[in-house]
Order: C-alpha cells, then sequence, then structure tokens
C-alpha cells in the first residue's frame, strides 16, 4: 500500500505549516478528520477540498456538510457541484499527478484556505497508523483559534450600547438641570424682541428705601 506524504500551508499566516500522511485508500474525510483534530477546528461547519492546478486554481469540489444529516444532504445535492462528499472519495481515485494541489476551506461561510500540495508518493509502513502529522511547525492560526472575550456582567453588546445611550440622557439631563431636585424651577430664556415687554419691576427691592432729599444734601 502506498502512502502520499502533503504539506498544508494557512493563507493568513507564515511560519505554519502540517506534513500530512495518508494511505492511498483512505478518504477526503480522513484527511479533514486529521486536520480538524489537529487544529481543534469546529467540525459542525461545511468544509470543503477543491482539487486545483498547478496555480491553486479551484477546480473539482469535494464536500463535508458538517454536523448534520449527511444523507439528507447528500439528497439535497441535486447541483452537479455538490455531488462529491469526502467520505465516498478515495485519495488515490482524485490524483493524478505527482504534484497534486488541493485547497482546503475550513468554514464555507468565513473562507479560511489551506493550501496543500502533494510532497511525496512512498510506501507505507505496516506499523504506523494514518493519517498522521509527520512534521508541525507553528501554531494554531490565529485568526482561526481567536474568541472573543466575555467580560464578567456583560451579556450582550447591545445592552451596552443602551447603557451608555443611557448614561449620555442622564449626563445631559444633569447639565440643563433637570436632575438634582424636584422643586427646581423651570429656565426660561428672553431675546431681545421680549425686552420691551419685561416687567422690571420685580428686579428692584422694596425693602430699600430710597430719601427723596438725598439730592438736596449735596
Amino acid at each position: 500500500m502506498f502512502t502520499y506524504r502533503f504539506r498544508m500551508n494557512f493563507e493568513e499566516q507564515e511560519g505554519f505549516s502540517r506534513d500530512i500522511e495518508l494511505r492511498s485508500d483512505q478518504t477526503f474525510f480522513d484527511f479533514h478528520n486529521i486536520i480538524s483534530e489537529n487544529l481543534s477546528l469546529d467540525k459542525s461547519v461545511e468544509n470543503a477540498f477543491f482539487m486545483c492546478d498547478h496555480f491553486y486554481r479551484k477546480r473539482k469540489r469535494i464536500f463535508q456538510p458538517g454536523n448534520i444529516d449527511t444523507a439528507k444532504a447528500k439528497q439535497d445535492a441535486d447541483l452537479p457541484d455538490n455531488k462529491f462528499f469526502m467520505d465516498e472519495c478515495v485519495l488515490s481515485d482524485f490524483i493524478d499527478d505527482p504534484h497534486q494541489k488541493f485547497i482546503y476551506v475550513y468554514d464555507i461561510d468565513k473562507d479560511w484556505n489551506f493550501y496543500i500540495e502533494l510532497l511525496k508518493i512512498m510506501p507505507g509502513s505496516p506499523n504506523q497508523q494514518y493519517p498522521r502529522i509527520s512534521a508541525s511547525v507553528g501554531g494554531i492560526p490565529i485568526e482561526i483559534s481567536r474568541k472573543p472575550i466575555v467580560l464578567p456582567g456583560v451579556d450582550d453588546e447591545d445592552d451596552d450600547d443602551a447603557e451608555l445611550a443611557e448614561n449620555e440622557d442622564e449626563m445631559h439631563e444633569m447639565a440643563m438641570g433637570f436632575i438634582g431636585s424636584d422643586d427646581h424651577e423651570e429656565t426660561q430664556t428672553y431675546g431681545e424682541e421680549d425686552m420691551d415687554n419685561l416687567d422690571d419691576a420685580g428686579f428692584y427691592d422694596d425693602s430699600i428705601q430710597i430719601s427723596e432729599d438725598s439730592d438736596e444734601g449735596k
């Protein structure tokens, strides 16, 4: 039995590679599993391998529907593009080039692309378990492994926005003098056109007596 050795790189991260070995009679689903397990990827999302030419231009598509009813997904696959499923596709049936190239797309919605090239075809070892990772460089790609940090007491981003808007309204009311007392008086603003009709009697204090003889003593 022959063994294929592939090298996989990630489009978004330099210094990352995996050498992966599989038997020629294993399937693309075995290939998919060893990648997912090594990188701790989410198996519930849809994934696919694409057969490529030497310039990594996508050709034939080999699909994996994720953690859903695979049988139903196959029944719904009416389009020719979806008729190839990983668990039905043996590697040796799709490799006719000593430097065969693939693209493994993790999470089709987000389109994370791993570039894969066949490095070597060699006799398999009867004492070795396949598939296996024969060489590993670099950690899990940051773009894929990064997860949002949930802060204590914060349930939802919309709640934060609502609270911020409420605080801004409260600060605005305080600035206008509407908060802090229940018996506040409403502030009135007058324009120039109102000055002629303004009763200025309130500006004078009746307790102050002005003597009529004050000018006579001068």
